[in-house]
């Protein structure tokens, strides 16, 4: 049985050969064959367009997949399949979401991934895909079949994905994906009040990640770099600190780790335009206004 799971090579376009991160490719496989994968090199997506297959992945057992059904393999998976009935299968692999208007559009749908409880069932495949796949196999019949022109259909796919299932289909079939990036931003979410010094390497290692595919997936979920979310953040934090009465500078110092008068000073002027004694003497005038007593009226 040919190995559904390899990433091939593409035959246009030398030089994008380093650069495969999506593909789709067509199989016919007799029944009996089978084959297994202990961990999955990317994401995928079976198009099941005849007969039947038993599918395991991880603690999903025996799963049968036959005719008009897609169902996502989430990268990492440990994997088998057995063939039962002679099967037409369409395979889509992919590293991410390419489209930054799929990151956030897919980003929508975590509150009702919240209720949901994932099963590994496959939805049904709308008519309209069946044209985007001979499509495909059309080109790739006149050898186009560069990085570029899967990328293209990379996107396309996920537009017509949105636009021809049901809301409730799109999360049963991305659920793994959009769980998967729910528990990142909740992890990232959590260990950052234990982030002391601010470094990004630091902030990588209490995730339990690397640095390069810490600040890699983190562009994916956040739309902007670690040390510049984490700057935001500080400078959110920081304001509303300074709002409260009392505070002093070197307080403020203490609490968010500047390790220098200069270092807060010029951390404030980059951020608010503003000196941190500016910023603490407003403070003060805004609470006085507040807490001052109207006069009473004379009649």
């Amino acid at each position: 049985m040919e190995n559904i799971f390899k990433i091939k090579e593409l035959g246009v376009c030398r030089k994008a050969q380093a650069d495969v991160g999506t593909a789709f490719t067509y199989y016919e496989i007799k029944a009996g064959e089978e084959i297994r994968n202990r961990e999955l090199p990317l994401n995928y997506i079976f198009f099941v367009l005849g007969g039947i297959v038993d599918v395991t992945c991880n603690q999903f057992e025996n799963r049968l997949f036959q005719a008009n059904e897609m169902v996502l393999l989430l990268r990492s998976s440990s994997v088998r399949v057995k063939v039962l009935k002679k099967v037409k299968l369409f395979v889509m692999y992919f590293d991410t979401f390419y489209s930054s208007c799929d990151r956030q559009l897919f980003k929508t749908y975590l509150p009702d991934a919240e209720k949901t409880v994932y099963d590994f069932r496959p939805i049904a495949i709308p008519r309209p895909m069946y044209v985007f796949l001979e499509q495909i196999l059309y080109f790739q019949d006149l050898k186009i079949n560069c990085a570029h022109f899967n990328k293209l259909k990379h996107r396309e796919f996920f537009i017509l994905l949105r636009t021809l299932c049901p809301h409730k289909d799109v999360v049963d079939l991305l659920f793994p994906l959009i769980g998967n990036s729910m528990n990142f931003r909740n992890k990232v979410l959590e260990k950052y009040p234990e982030l002391e010094d601010g470094r990004v390497t630091k902030f990588a290692s209490l995730v339990g990640m690397g640095r390069k595919n810490f600040d890699k997936r983190f562009r994916e979920e956040f739309g902007t770099s670690p040390a510049k979310w984490m700057q935001q953040e500080i400078s959110k934090r920081l304001h509303l600190y300074l709002m409260e009465p009392g505070v002093t500078i070197t307080d403020a110092m203490d609490k968010f780790h500047f390790n220098s008068p200069s270092h807060f000073n010029r951390f404030c002027r980059q951020c608010f335009n503003k000196t941190p004694g500016a910023m603490i003497k407003e403070a003060k005038a805004s609470m006085g206004r507040k807490t001052k007593r109207p006069k009473k009226s004379t009649l």
